[in-house]
């Protein structure tokens, strides 16, 4: 068996990729110039080297959510409540210490889920600043 060759040479087995190469630059500068660049919120941080240091100032009244393994929260270490019920806790104490600081202390075997829900909580009764804090292992 013989192969017949073409008197033209070896070009008929190539591709031309150029016009391929130029199509997916021009689409990766389309995609890159119609995306839409969304700023979502997250938890905010805040380190202690945010806040400049003041010696002679008094700490903010607090108030403690300690979130359980069981899924409840404890409020300064007295009454149990729902999660979602949270929200009229924090109202009451931010009409009484409109400066004061909420605390959401979450045990090391209970659900993330729950701390947000809390976290949340807290915020939509109108708290300045809520922190996150973890339960020490006894």
């Amino acid at each position: 068996m013989s192969r017949r060759r073409s008197s033209g040479g070896d070009d008929i087995g190539d591709i031309n990729v150029t016009p391929l190469m130029d199509i997916v630059f021009i689409m990766l500068i389309f995609f890159i110039v119609t995306a839409t660049f969304l700023k979502e919120k997250g938890i905010d941080v805040r380190t202690p080297d945010d806040d400049p240091v003041d010696d002679k100032s008094i700490p903010p009244p607090a108030l403690l959510l300690s979130v359980q393994e069981d899924g409840f929260v404890r409020v300064n270490n007295v009454r149990i409540i729902d999660p979602l019920s949270t929200k009229p806790v924090v109202e009451e104490f931010m009409a009484r210490e409109p400066k004061g600081v909420v605390i959401v202390n979450a045990a090391p075997e209970s659900e993330a889920g729950i701390a947000v829900t809390v976290m949340d909580q807290a915020y939509l009764g109108n708290a300045n600043a809520v922190s996150l804090a973890l339960q020490a292992d006894e």
